[in-house]
């Protein structure tokens, strides 16, 4: 058995790849402009430290301040029109913390106006913040379901390309992800040991997320339901605890009505209830598109085979009659958001969809490390040849690229599956634990090296030339 100290070492060496891949090209892919988001969250955030007063891009009703300039920074207006942008102040659609840490970190560069406020200041914070969650979803995997299962987690939402590019873009959601996490480890952490500071701290992150987006109100709704799960009813205990959470987050949370009330509480009222008007993009099919689509931007579409298979594992999950309770709080923390999706829902961007992700590579994960425990490997088999490895397989050879070697493809995935599907169904065939588990962790391996060799072939060109 490995020593804590050297597991350790592992999970940091993951997380510094993930830094790595996130750093590489950071400024330049995603393509800086395709979110003004970004820059509206960075502007809110210098305006206030420059002058005391939040200004931002907003697009709301209500506001009666407004200003229309042109502010081409990092040449962004390319992807606009030639009109002006407005902008709105005092700044109301969402608390300000990130705007603060991003805008703050642009303003000890140097930066003092909103042209300053270059990408390669305002995502180097993100960057760090996403790293982080990489690190958080290896903790948890590895304090609920094993060492194992955090080195798969890691080394996914590490690496899958889709995952890596949006964790550069300064969007709320993905300042939300780390304190969700956190939620979920101290949650998991008091229902093992019931110690309070676990619960305080669970309290605290859950605050500090409703601090960057309302929609981080997904950490009150899990720990209601976790709870809830825990003591099978509305107990006494229940009622104790949940409300003992809420008298420390609550404050928090409230930190954002005390900011708003500087400038004029009927001010922050009328754009707070103007969000309820936005128009409700995501339409009925607003859950078959989060499954069969993966978006990047509003227009910038990277389908991503590690969310689908996901998906698909944690449907399987449900269909059981039996879960044990481990697996149990992941599922409680995606129904959580998934409430949040639907109810805030407006336009189908895809930063609405990234606080899914960690959670649905933390499921996959324990599906994974379990298969392999149990000898389900014929499961992994189909995972791992036909969904991963050939799809992404795929996007790194063309049609025309792959043509000498199809036979080789045909032959040999065509005779794997002949005899996994025969050693499925009677169960006869002796093939070595050993050997099953090596296959599918060279599978798995070689994925992941995919997945590398994808994100290294993305720069400017591939973007325009591939992802659509």
């Amino acid at each position: 058995m490995l020593k804590n100290s050297i597991k350790v070492i592992i999970l940091i060496c993951i997380a510094i790849l993930s830094l790595f891949l996130r750093k590489r090209d950071y400024a330049q892919i995603p393509i800086p402009g395709q979110s003004t988001d970004e820059y509206s969250n960075s502007w809110v955030g210098l305006s206030l430290i420059e002058t005391g007063m939040p200004i931002g891009i907003s697009g709301l009703p209500n506001y009666q301040n407004e200003t229309k300039e042109y502010v081409n920074v990092d040449r962004f207006t390319q992807y606009l029109s030639s009109d002006p942008l407005t902008l709105n102040y005092p700044w109301m659609d969402h608390p300000p913390l990130l705007g603060l840490i991003t805008g703050g970190y642009a303003y000890t560069q140097g930066a003092r106006v909103f042209e300053d406020t270059i990408a390669l200041f305002i995502r180097r914070p993100i960057i760090l913040i996403s790293t982080i969650s990489v690190a958080l979803i290896m903790i948890y995997c590895w304090l609920n379901f094993g060492f194992l299962s955090a080195i798969v987690s890691g080394l996914i939402y590490g690496t899958t390309p889709l995952i890596v590019l949006s964790g550069r873009m300064v969007q709320s959601e993905n300042a939300i992800i780390p304190m969700f996490l956190l939620t979920m480890i101290f949650i998991s952490q008091y229902i093992k040991s019931k110690k309070d500071h676990w619960l305080i701290l669970a309290a605290l992150a859950s605050g500090v997320a409703t601090l960057f987006k309302l929609t981080g109100f997904v950490c009150y709704l899990f720990v209601f339901l976790s709870l809830l799960n825990y003591y099978h009813n509305f107990t006494k205990q229940f009622f104790k605890d949940f409300f003992f959470y809420l008298l420390i987050a609550l404050p928090v949370t409230s930190l954002f009505l005390i900011y708003g009330s500087v400038y004029g509480l009927k001010h922050f009222f009328n754009i707070f209830l103007s969000n309820s008007h936005r128009f409700y993009g995501i339409g009925p099919s607003a859950i078959f598109d989060l499954i069969r689509q993966q978006r990047l931007t509003q227009h910038k579409f990277l389908p991503e085979v590690w969310i689908v298979v996901s998906w698909i594992v944690s449907f399987t999950y449900f269909l059981k009659k039996k879960i044990k309770y481990k697996i149990i709080v992941p599922f409680v923390a995606l129904i959580s958001y998934l409430i949040i999706y639907v109810f805030f829902g407006s336009q189908p961007y895809g930063w609405y969809a990234f606080p899914f992700w960690p959670i649905l590579i933390i499921v996959f994960s324990h599906f994974f490390i379990t298969s392999l425990k149990k000898c389900r490997q014929f499961y992994l088999l189909i995972i791992n040849l036909i969904i991963v490895l050939g799809v992404n397989i795929s996007r790194i050879v063309g049609i025309f690229e792959f043509q000498p070697y199809s036979k080789y493809w045909r032959f040999g995935v065509s005779f794997i599956l002949f005899i996994g599907i025969i050693y499925f169904l009677i169960n006869k065939i002796k093939i070595n634990k050993n050997l099953k588990t090596a296959i599918s962790l060279i599978l798995f391996g070689f994925s992941i090296y995919l997945n590398l060799i994808y994100l290294n072939k993305i720069n400017i060109d591939f973007w325009w030339q591939n992802i659509s």
